[in-house]
């Protein structure tokens, strides 16, 4: 009797942690191109650079495993075979797309707005700035936190130029703008750096041909803010012919 409980116990144990499907890619109609079509199982389409994306966002929650899954091949491949990328847009509640820049920091130190800065100047005193030179990838998240709280952070400076920094005797740096401030910053105002990047999260990429590819990635974590995803897909080819199936996320 004993061992009988104990299965019992151990399937339905099973049954609880399967994995359970919260997006099923292999439709066109859940998808944004209207140059898709499907059939069993299967989706086919012309694809290039323009990214294609699920058309609802897919919620995603804190403590949970995801698994990003799929496949892909081409209908007549030219002789090199192109890159197809496979992931997700990570996106906070109101919808908005989670870019890396928004996420990423690229120095813990916080920094302080020195001089006020007003809407059309095209410079940027800050004190605190790091000992190393920031690279060109570097943007200013302003209103930053020491908690990061502030995560993810849209309140991004214009394109700074780093080259023609200026260090001041006071110690603190005035920063060339590549293009003028959209909005008005008072002296005083907390500042950080942060690394530009993509907002594709990539689940998978690389040369497929017209054997089936499979691209799978399991994720934990997420950016900060993220709430729900949108699955994405796109080739570096200007337009080629692709079938994908098996196309899900899972979680568990």
């Amino acid at each position: 009797m004993k061992k009988f409980v104990s299965v019992v116990f151990a399937c339905a144990a099973m049954v609880s942690f399967a994995a359970e499907v919260v997006f099923n890619g292999n439709s066109a109609a859940v998808w944004s191109s209207k140059r898709l079509t499907d059939g069993a199982g299967i989706v086919t389409g012309t694809v290039g650079y323009a990214t294609i994306k699920s058309k609802d966002m897919i919620p995603v929650e804190a403590g949970k495993k995801y698994v990003v899954s799929g496949e892909f091949r081409l209908i007549n491949p030219p002789e090199k075979a192109p890159r197809i990328y496979f992931g997700f847009y990570p996106c906070n509640a109101e919808g908005r797309e989670i870019s890396y820049l928004h996420a990423m920091i690229a120095s813990k130190n916080i920094l302080t707005v020195v001089k006020d800065v007003k809407a059309g100047d095209t410079s940027i005193t800050l004190k605190g700035l790091p000992q190393w030179a920031p690279s060109q990838y570097c943007y200013v998240a302003f209103n930053a936190k020491e908690d990061k709280s502030d995560l993810p952070n849209f309140d991004i400076s214009p394109a700074l130029d780093w080259k023609n920094m200026k260090k001041n005797a006071d110690g603190t740096c005035e920063v060339p703008t590549k293009k003028p401030f959209a909005r008005a910053y008072a002296a005083g105002t907390s500042a950080r750096l942060h690394q530009a990047g993509a907002t594709f999260v990539y689940a998978g990429f690389g040369r497929v041909g017209g054997e089936w590819v499979k691209f799978t990635k399991e994720f934990k974590t997420f950016y900060p803010g993220t709430t729900r995803i949108k699955l994405a897909f796109n080739a570096e080819i200007a337009r080629c012919q692709m079938e994908m199936r098996n196309v899900t996320v899972t979680a568990e």
